[in-house]
């Protein structure tokens, strides 16, 4: 053969083969914990299998062979086979009633071992330390079946061993390398983690095997096979672009992204005909493997375009501004992709699906509200908004203030159709991010000694940089700022650090530019945003003008700063811009009028109304 081959096998279908494993690999090591785990695994198999509606089989990791001569060299799932052939000796008796011998397996480094394994026996079970390894693990069954009832181990080997037709059986995922790849190679490259047999790698074999080209010419099988592997990687390059990937993922993944796209499909076809279980490891690959074995019709090609029709629905919601900004919010706020897909399949027009998609986000933002489609007055619509948003504060519902701060943010730019402006889901979601208070409260004074002298030296900093602040005449508060700097510059600099003197300089500066301090409004959600956690740790405590010089600095710098956010410390939604140096109550009322307004506008847009018919169309 010159093709890898991949497909599940029956351990009854291997009994007559025979296994070596070869030097460069160690010998047996698996502990009394992990012989009695695979025990357990079969045994709750069959037990939640014994009626007719059960699992079609209990899979095993894949067990990498490759053809040597008369016997399959393993590249890797030794442990494993060599567990099951223990197992096997120690229901001999059963084995035989049932008239089945087990496969022969043989270490390239221990030549008795094939003889070894026959009898287990204990006095040459410390002639070296892979017989010692293998009697352990012998005793460890015994002692496991010691605690089941009478006859149960005839029913377990059955379950083993079930055959072709038997309902109950094990299977092993069965990967064949071709006679021309090096085995030290793959072994060496499994074992590092460079390529694991993900569900990606092991679905991949699965439709590029030589087999389901058979029917068709020589050049034209091999031609559609290399059109199938391009496409392939065409898919997993596009899901290697990181604003396409935090778009439909809250989930950091380096390889086989393609896997997302197999696993929404893999959840489609086991709703309809499987009952694998979606907690296996291989789950994804057994359900292709498991389908594409019970398909009439054989043709690859129809399968691999219902997978490409789902990647090219993904890619369209991406390219839509509009879909972008819903569903990645919907996405971010933990809704399935599977759910939203499941909806858009439902739907016949892209507005039926606009619709669906505003009335999620309006229950994810509002869950104790009416449903969006009962809102038939406006004004209802905007005062129930307004008096939600309007009890929202630091002190509770930190995750209904997230969710809205962020839709703040995502609104904002989907109401901007001239704007090619997108928000940011893969810098939002590969940084951590906390909600924070744009005028800081007095409770945040920073108590240790290290943190208190880096305020006052955040204060020195920014008031050497604003003279005009500190000295000079036309301004009542410059004779105190500058007196507080005087301050602050003694105690930075004094021999012993006076926290008690603190404690008084920061509550007058606090105080200063706190100016009409309300603590209720300050703990509202018009006195909060969206800030990174580097940044806020750094200047949580600090007053607002150094909030507002260091937002500025990051987005000179083009740092992600949510746009909103950054816009509350330009005081775009301040109704009086003439001081820019503090942050008042009419600040935080009007930022908060802001989001409501927002949010209203977003919830009565229709989103769709100019597209074409053409257009509209699923």
């Amino acid at each position: 053969m010159t093709e890898n081959n991949l497909e599940p096998v029956s351990i009854s279908s291997l009994l007559n083969e025979s296994f070596f494993i070869p030097a460069y690999q160690r010998g047996y090591r698996w502990t009394e914990r992990q012989v009695e785990e695979l025990l357990e695994d079969i045994d709750e198999f069959q037990k939640n299998n014994a009626s007719s509606t059960g699992e079609p089989f209990y899979c095993l990791q894949p067990v990498v062979v490759k053809r040597l001569g008369d016997e399959w060299e393993v590249v890797d799932g030794q442990q494993r086979l060599t567990t099951i052939r223990i197992i096997m000796t120690c229901l001999k008796t059963q084995a035989e009633a049932m008239d089945m011998t087990p496969y022969r397996i043989a270490y390239e480094t221990r030549p008795e071992s094939a003889e070894f394994l026959d009898r287990l026996d204990q006095e040459r079970s410390m002639d070296n330390i892979d017989f010692f390894h293998m009697y352990q693990a012998k005793i460890a069954i015994e002692d496991w079946f010691e605690t089941k009832g009478a006859g149960y181990k005839l029913l377990f080997l059955q379950t083993l061993l079930g055959g072709e037709r038997d309902r109950l059986k094990v299977k092993a995922i069965w990967y064949q390398i071709n006679e021309e790849v090096d085995a030290t190679t793959v072994f060496t490259r499994l074992n590092v983690g460079k390529i694991p047999l993900t569900n990606g790698e092991l679905v991949k074999a699965l439709f590029l095997k030589s087999g389901n080209f058979k029917d068709t010419k020589d050049d034209d099988g091999y031609l559609k096979q290399l059109k199938i592997a391009q496409e392939w990687d065409d898919i997993e390059r596009t899901l290697q672009k990181n604003d396409f990937w935090y778009f439909l993922s809250n989930k950091s993944s380096e390889a086989n992204r393609i896997e997302f796209v197999l696993k929404l499909i893999a959840d489609q076809l086991a709703s309809k005909t499987q009952t694998i279980n979606p907690h296996d490891k291989y789950y994804v690959f057994l359900v292709f493997s498991h389908w594409l074995e019970e398909q009439e019709s054989g043709d690859i090609h129809e399968e691999w375009a219902r997978i490409k029709r789902c990647f090219m629905t993904l890619n369209e919601w991406f390219s839509d501004p509009n879909l972008f900004h819903m569903v990645g919010f919907l996405v971010s706020r933990k809704t399935q992709v599977g759910a939203i897909l499941k909806a858009f399949n439902g739907c016949s027009t892209k507005t039926e699906f606009r619709a669906w998609l505003k009335a999620t986000i309006f229950n994810v933002l509002f869950p104790d509200l009416e449903p969006l489609n009962q809102y038939t007055d406006p004004d209802h619509l905007e005062s129930d908004i307004s008096d939600f948003v309007g009890q929202l504060s630091y002190e509770n519902n930190r995750q209904s203030v997230v969710s809205i701060l962020l839709m703040f943010n995502v609104a904002t730019l989907f109401l901007n159709p001239s704007s090619n402006a997108r928000f940011q889901f893969d810098q939002f979601k590969t940084g951590t991010w906390d909600i924070e208070h744009i005028r800081s409260v007095t409770s945040d004074m920073p108590r240790a000694p290290r943190q208190q002298k880096d305020w006052l030296s955040d204060i020195i900093e920014y008031f050497y940089k604003k003279p005009m602040e500190a000295t000079g005449a036309g301004s009542e508060l410059r004779p105190e700022v500058g007196g507080m700097l005087e301050e602050a510059t003694q105690l930075l600099e004094g021999e012993t650090f006076n926290s008690d003197r603190f404690e008084k300089l920061f509550l007058a500066i606090h105080t200063l530019y706190a100016q009409d301090s309300d603590g209720e409004a300050e703990h509202s959600i018009g006195n909060l945003a969206l800030l990174d956690s580097t940044t806020n740790r750094s200047y949580k405590n600090a007053i607002f003008p150094i909030k507002r010089n260091r937002i500025i600095a990051l987005d000179r710098d083009a740092t992600f700063v949510p746009i909103c956010t950054k816009n509350v410390f330009l005081k775009y939604y301040s109704d009086e811009v003439d001081n820019m140096l503090f942050w008042n109550s009419r600040d935080i009322e009007s930022h908060k009028s802001a989001m409501t307004a927002t949010l209203r506008k977003f919830f009565k847009n229709d989103g769709g109304a100019h597209e074409s018919r053409e257009d509209n169309q699923l």
